[in-house]
């Protein structure tokens, strides 16, 4: 699904902040529309067209970058939970 085709169904505001977005060229600057993929293939998901919306390019790269963050304060807390239990704590 196209930038054209999710603003036709979805509007010209962004997904996450609900402000209006820039769909002029340049698409590289921060209110530029980006296609959001709500479901992370990266975490197991499929990508399917139903799970795509529109986003700001900062705000899409805001949450994917918060998501990362998050993954490794998770994997941060396993491996010290896993040295934890080997050392009999």
């Amino acid at each position: 699904m196209s930038v054209k085709a999710l603003r036709a169904t979805f509007g010209p505001q962004c997904h996450w902040c609900g402000l209006p977005m820039d769909f002029d060229p340049p698409t590289d600057r921060p209110e530029s529309a980006t296609i959001e993929h709500l479901n992370d293939a990266t975490l197991g998901s499929v990508r399917k067209q139903s799970h795509r919306r529109l986003a700001h390019a900062a705000c899409n790269r805001a949450r994917n970058e918060f998501r990362l963050q998050a993954e490794r304060q998770f994997r941060a807390w396993i491996d010290e939970r896993v040295a934890a239990v080997a050392a009999g704590k």
